[in-house]
């Protein structure tokens, strides 16, 4: 066990008052990445050393808009709702288990090119879904997934923004 007479003022607060999931999400740290560190309940938290580890990864998918249908390089019916007009993009939240943040990079982009598809909708339109990127990784924010668990944490600075951004936030449909 760790000396807490020995801590700094801010491990202090991991300790104390903060919940240690809370300091490692200010702290941008997994609880794994703490190691040793991380101390709950007054002892050390055990996690596995060298093993796959639990890792949250944000992909982005693209629906061509009009004129952008079917495969890249075909032109077709666009949109899955079969309209054309502005591309539909999907953003999906992927679970995979890596030796490090680079496997599980790796790992999400191969899920979700195998995610690419093309199809006709019922008016005989093709649609297709195109892997666009990986936007993040992050090691799961709790590594126990058999219970309820914290998994991932973003940070933003523009509400107007991100209400924009989110149709479910203000009730619109896609």
């Amino acid at each position: 066990m760790l000396n807490a007479k020995a801590f700094q003022p801010a491990e202090r607060v991991r300790t104390g008052s903060v919940p240690q999931r809370r300091w490692a999400v200010a702290h941008a740290r997994s609880i794994a990445e703490e190691g040793a560190y991380a101390v709950a309940t007054g002892g050390e938290r055990e996690v596995p050393v060298g093993g796959p580890r639990p890792y949250i990864a944000i992909v982005l998918m693209e629906s061509p808009g009009k004129g952008g249908g079917g495969a890249p390089g075909e032109s077709g019916g666009g949109a899955p709702d079969g309209g054309g007009g502005d591309p539909l993009y999907e953003e999906s939240v992927l679970l995979v288990h890596a030796a490090d943040e680079a496997d599980a990079r790796r790992r999400a982009e191969r899920r979700a090119r195998s995610r690419e598809t093309n199809y006709l909708n019922d008016r005989g339109e093709t649609v297709s879904w195109c892997f666009k990127c990986v936007v993040d990784v992050s090691a799961a924010l709790d590594e126990d997934l058999t219970q309820d668990a914290d998994l991932y944490a973003r940070h933003f600075r523009d509400y107007a923004a991100y209400e924009r951004f989110e149709p479910l936030l203000s009730g619109e449909e896609l």
